[in-house]
């Protein structure tokens, strides 16, 4: 069953913000890391801050996913896209902090899953 129009148009509005705030919140986490490295700021506290904010907006950009309408999970992909964008940030933080090993398999673990979101938004696409 299908939305009515303006519901749909308030499901789109909706993702694209979220969509956008995450894009906002990973070009702010990468900012402050590279502030960090030029010593403007400790590393620590900015590795403390994109872990931080890569969390909240992963929860945040799996949580709107989920909680939409069923049959529009495989074309809504949109809001998962921040989650990627935020990754890079994250995993420097978790590195910074002494993550080692820890970064690597977060590493392998995000590329599986965006290839895994990238398949989805592909098989989903109309011919």
């Amino acid at each position: 069953m299908a939305l009515p129009p303006d519901e749909l148009r308030q499901l789109v509005r909706r993702d694209l913000t979220v969509a956008g705030s995450g894009a906002l919140i990973a070009v702010g986490s990468l900012a402050i890391l590279v502030a960090a490295k030029l010593g403007f700021l400790a590393t620590v506290n900015a590795a403390r801050v994109a872990v931080v904010a890569t969390l909240l907006v992963g929860a945040g950009c799996v949580g709107w996913w989920v909680a939409g309408p069923r049959q529009y999970l495989s074309d809504r992909v949109i809001v998962l896209t921040p989650l990627f964008l935020v990754a890079g940030p994250g995993l420097i933080g978790v590195n910074d902090l002494g993550g080692g090993s820890a970064v690597a398999i977060l590493s392998g673990a995000l590329g599986f899953t965006a290839a895994a979101a990238l398949g989805l938004a592909w098989s989903s696409r109309r011919r």
